[in-house]
């Protein structure tokens, strides 16, 4: 990592970056230096040495999360303050919608690159010392004498079977049980319109293809390619959505699971997906599994019909709920993401999403919650700003509610579930680990079922407790005005102690049952 080079992206790798990394991949084909460094997981000084050290014509900075804005601004000056030389450029959803933001705010930031980065980070380093052919390269933004430029959008990569693969380091993945995890995408962008998301916002604004699809033998390439290098039986696919509904949806899936059975792979390893709730087909999925597939995350968002059609997901209630009861079905674990706060919550969405969260909770996978984040570039994001809703700042954006008991609702929420439903140490990211352990032991390792009853008890238990105290809270709350309701707040205080002290115990029970399966309980991300 302390090698020089000519181009340096920074950028958050949990896992293993695959933008960062495929651009890198990009840019070595090319006979350009590129190296990455990764955000986390090491003391500022070390990074801004190793920049220094690169001696990089380019440092680009992934802008993955809009709340890390201010961290990436901090580094950015520190960089400048130690005497860091090069072009400093930014790209990312929040950037691609915000270049004029990230220009007037970081001084140290030279420019922005928007939408796709490949060919554009090309160009600029073949410019780089001319800023007076910048305006000939499209996809930029940057400081010029009439201001902040513009320039116009660069279209997409319409092959994405013309990429080289992501680069890969030995100790890039993820280790459990002496498997190696890692990252892979099949495709680009994404087809829907939720008011949520910039996915197709991004993709949208450049005219081109909402979504690309890598072919079927590509893909699986590429898997035989971990497989053989770094021994990868575990595969996270990092896709928005894998679609499973027109015939040419299906027909890729059929190819990519004849693929993974032409190259023997398909008994030797585990995948996870992420799909909406109108996706799923069952037979298809149990086919899937057949060939692999280990998990499935769902984008539920919500049980409330109000919601979801604010969202605009083009699905309603009912069909969550069949989602969940196919899910139960099929034998495949799934997780989900479900939002209880949104700018259209009322005490009575709210009561329907717990109900909604009862049921999914009672088909053994554990239940979480969080609160939809306006993003920058989104429908919701307009929406909330034309309406005068939209508060907090660029890295923190928030909105009011109509109703001021939503507001003290979501307080007792956050108060007492924050760690359970966020921290790496929390109660759903540990049971997430037990589950995604329990399931490697039994499909890649061949061992018997040793805790998976504990597990599915202790994940009902947790799921009860939480709903109870949610439950509880709602009553509290929708059953007097804001004034007397903080006049009950001890009530509830008592009530999230008790909810904390049922984490509590599920956290040591659940360390028992870990240690007896001989996998230390830790960070639940492999497939997170």
């Amino acid at each position: 990592m302390g090698d020089r080079c000519d181009v340096l992206l920074i950028g958050f790798e949990a896992q293993e970056n695959l933008g960062l990394r495929s651009i890198a991949a990009f840019l070595q084909s090319r006979g350009i230096r590129a190296g990455i460094q990764p955000l986390q997981g090491m003391p500022k000084e070390e990074i801004i040495g190793r920049v220094c050290a690169s001696g990089a014509r380019i440092v680009g900075f992934s802008v993955i999360f809009q709340r890390m804005l201010t961290a990436y601004a901090e580094l950015i000056a520190d960089l400048r303050a130690h005497g860091a030389g090069g072009h400093f450029t930014a790209g990312g959803h929040f950037p691609t919608f915000a270049p004029e933001t990230m220009l007037s705010t970081i001084e140290g930031l030279d420019s922005v690159i928007r939408h796709e980065g490949e060919w554009t980070l090309v160009e600029l380093l073949a410019n780089v010392d001319r800023p007076s052919n910048w305006d000939r390269i499209d996809g930029l933004a940057y400081r010029a004498e009439e201001g902040i430029r513009i320039n116009s959008p660069r279209a997409l990569i319409g092959d994405l079977d013309s990429l080289p693969f992501p680069i890969r380091d030995p100790g890039g993945g993820i280790t459990h049980r002496g498997i190696d995890v890692r990252s892979i995408a099949g495709s680009r962008g994404c087809y829907s319109h939720c008011s949520l998301c910039s996915i197709t916002e991004f993709y949208r604004s450049t005219g081109g293809t909402l979504r690309r699809t890598r072919s079927p033998a590509n893909v699986v390439a590429e898997m035989e390619k971990l497989h053989g290098d770094f021994g990868t039986r575990v595969f996270i696919f990092q896709d928005d959505d894998i679609f499973m509904r027109s015939p040419r949806h299906r027909a890729w899936l059929r190819d990519f699971l004849a693929a993974l059975r032409g190259a023997r792979l398909h008994d030797r390893i585990l995948w996870r997906i992420s799909c909406r709730v109108d996706d799923l087909d069952l037979d298809l999925i149990r086919r899937m599994a057949e060939h692999g597939l280990g998990t499935v995350y769902l984008g539920i968002e919500s049980g409330s019909d109000a919601e979801l059609k604010m969202i605009n997901k083009g699905y309603g209630a009912r069909e969550s709920y069949a989602a969940v009861e196919l899910l139960r079905n099929s034998g495949v674990p799934f997780e989900f993401g479900f939002m209880l706060f949104t700018p259209d919550t009322t005490l009575a969405t709210i009561a329907e999403n717990l109900a909604f969260l009862r049921f999914a909770g009672s088909a053994g996978t554990v239940v979480n919650f969080c609160k939809m984040a306006p993003y920058t570039g989104t429908v919701i994001e307009r929406r909330l700003r034309a309406e005068g809703r939209l508060l907090g700042s660029a890295s923190s954006p928030d909105y009011s509610y109509e109703d001021a008991r939503v507001r003290l609702f979501e307080l007792f929420a956050t108060q007492t579930f924050h760690q359970r439903n966020f921290e790496d140490d929390g109660l759903v990211e540990l049971i997430r680990f037990a589950r995604f352990d329990a399931l490697v032991a039994r499909r890649l390792l061949g061992a018997s079922g040793g805790g998976d009853e504990a597990i599915a008890e202790m994940t009902l238990r947790a799921n009860e407790s939480a709903l109870d105290a949610l439950d509880f809270a709602l009553a509290l709350i929708g059953n007097h005005d804001v004034g007397a309701a903080m006049d009950h707040w001890s009530i509830l205080e008592e009530a999230a102690r008790a909810e904390q002290a049922e984490e509590r115990r599920l956290v040591s029970e659940l360390r028992k049952v870990m240690d007896g399966n001989g996998a230390a309980l830790s960070r639940a991300a492999a497939l997170s």
